[in-house]
């Protein structure tokens, strides 16, 4: 009984993460020297959300940021501009919906993160669509995919963000009709610190 009820409380609590470029909250799982988030895949902010994931309401630097107890500016991987990367998302509970990523450049390493800046840097899938729509199945999987870094875009830090919009919730829709995947829904946010050349 006891093993039954972890294992299911393990199925509540995991949602999902970047592990290549791996992200803020999990670099101390590839033996980088940071400080270690063990809720590292629960980077769940509502509809509001902090630039890399953390509550809105929390002060800034918030933890995940640039600056924060996860944001400590150490680069886990460098590119070239224009290089097509492998970026691995880990799916622990399948939520539905899309994922989308964009980059933002440090000019220092004080320097806080802004929406606008990643508004201003939205990257493509290698197959030049903005969005990597997820399936209803399977409920836990690894997400390769490919992206395309800009031309012409060259930093010593830039962040790399993943932001992950859910579908799995019944709510009511532009229509005014009911159905899955409308209404309000879960979003997630992670960032990584990586380097263009």
């Amino acid at each position: 009984m006891g093993a039954l009820a972890a294992s299911q409380l393990q199925l509540v609590q995991g949602h999902g993460m970047v592990l290549d470029p791996v992200n803020r909250s999990s670099a101390w799982r590839k033996g980088f020297k940071v400080p270690p988030n063990y809720e590292d895949s629960e980077n769940f902010c509502g509809g509001k959300c902090g630039l890399c994931g953390d509550n809105y309401a929390l002060p800034q630097p918030r933890p995940n940021e640039n600056g924060g107890k996860y944001g400590r500016g150490v680069i886990v991987k460098s590119y070239k501009e224009g290089q097509e990367i492998a970026v691995k998302v880990k799916v622990e509970a399948n939520h539905k919906g899309y994922f989308e990523f964009s980059l933002c450049p440090l000019s220092d390493g004080k320097q806080l993160e802004s929406e606008e800046c990643f508004d201003a840097h939205p990257l493509k899938l290698a197959d030049g669509s903005s969005r990597h729509q997820l399936s209803g199945t399977p409920f836990q999987y690894e997400v390769d995919l490919k992206l395309k870094l800009p031309e012409g875009l060259k930093c010593d830090h830039c962040v790399l963000r993943w932001y992950w919009i859910t579908a799995n919730n019944w709510g009511t829709c532009a229509d005014g009709s009911e159905a899955l995947g409308c209404g309000p829904h879960e979003h997630y946010r992670t960032c990584s610190d990586i380097r263009i050349d």
